[in-house]
């Protein structure tokens, strides 16, 4: 009785961990996600589970499996189906040649008839193509664009995000580090996923900061990164994990001021890692630069173009957080894979008007 009970709970363990490893593996591939931690996990613990019951059972594995080796060397047709057959006696009924024609008829008219024949509109020329492509296609500049220009897309949003009950945290502005040439961060530009889990002090998360999105030219204003129109519609809330002077949080970037707004305190590195497919690297990250977009800055002028305008935009301010992290010896990785309705209510926006189009996370190396 106790040797039924443990192959069955051994049995529904690696049934278990299949279907762990199964879903872990396509939720990473669906994501496009490089290494997860729980795929890579839930894959260990089957080969191991799998493994220590084959030791624990071994002779019985042999012992079925030679018998199944002797099994195969014997003829087919057992004695038994040969009397059945001399009887007139089947165990399956016989397909008639007539039942084979009509059914092999009916599959390949309804293979013919769904294919061909018109059932309702006829697709568009875009339908069944991906969404991107779709966007691409109809955001294109023609004729029926420049009539409906004039027509009202709303009007233009503040510049700048504000969070009035809240006590900005000022941050270092002394800007004065010289590290790496251009031409050298950009030779050394690497995505680097392990780090040491040690702080980043606050000077390098000013700095970091203010080269990715600070206003560099304070009486336009002009930001650090280029912007269509320079209407700069994105948003940087730093996730922090381990920053000398801050306590963990959600904090939100003001460029106005250059300063820190905390929006949540607490600790949300799991909570990110399961938010992204089980990217560990943002386990040890001193800090995750969730990037998020403010539409309509862009769109009420750019109209049906704005959305490319907006991700052209996050990637200005992504490349200047890896040229800057790589000058001054961090490690830096830009995440694209992630569920955004997660990450824009753990940030705090709607996912409409304001939603996460971009994370970055930064790290101290060993």
């Amino acid at each position: 009785m106790w040797d039924r009970r443990f192959d069955l709970t051994i049995t529904s363990l690696l049934l278990l961990l299949l279907m762990t490893t199964a879903l872990s593996g396509l939720l990473a591939d669906y994501l496009g996600v490089p290494r997860s931690l729980y795929h890579r996990l839930s894959a260990y613990s089957l080969v191991i589970l799998a493994s220590w019951h084959i030791v624990l059972r071994h002779r019985q594995f042999w012992s079925r499996l030679k018998a199944a080796i002797g099994k195969s060397h014997k003829p087919w047709i057992r004695p038994e189906q040969t009397e059945h057959k001399a009887s007139g006696q089947s165990g399956l009924p016989a397909l008639s040649r007539r039942g084979l024609f009509l059914s092999g008829a009916a599959a390949a008219a309804g293979f013919f008839l769904g294919r061909w024949l018109p059932m309702g509109e006829q697709p568009s020329e875009l339908e069944g193509s991906d969404l991107g492509l779709a966007y691409h296609e109809w955001s294109k500049p023609n004729l029926w664009g420049l009539v409906r220009k004039p027509f009202h897309w709303g009007e233009q949003p503040p510049l700048y995000k504000d969070y009035p009950s809240g006590r900005p945290t000022a941050l270092p502005k002394d800007f004065r580090y010289r590290g790496l040439s251009v031409e050298e961060a950009i030779q050394r530009r690497r995505s680097l996923r392990d780090y040491s889990g040690r702080p980043l002090t606050m000077e390098q998360l000013s700095l970091l900061l203010h080269s990715g999105y600070g206003i560099t030219e304070p009486s336009y204003p002009l930001r650090a990164s280029p912007s269509a129109g320079a209407l700069y519609p994105l948003e940087t809330y730093p996730v922090v994990n381990s920053v000398a002077g801050l306590a963990r949080g959600v904090y939100h970037y003001r460029p106005k001021d250059h300063s820190l707004d905390l929006v949540k305190e607490g600790d949300f590195r799991s909570l990110l890692m399961t938010f992204t497919g089980g990217q560990d690297m943002v386990l040890q990250a001193s800090v995750v630069l969730v990037i998020t977009a403010i539409f309509q800055r862009t769109r009420w002028k750019y109209e049906d173009r704005a959305y490319r305008y907006v991700l052209l935009d996050a990637g200005h301010l992504g490349e200047n957080l890896y040229l800057e992290a790589t000058s001054m010896g961090l490690g830096v990785c830009g995440i694209g894979a992630f569920l955004d309705e997660q990450i824009n209510h753990l940030v705090g926006v709607d996912g409409k008007e304001e939603a996460t189009v971009y994370l970055v996370s930064i790290g101290t190396l060993a």
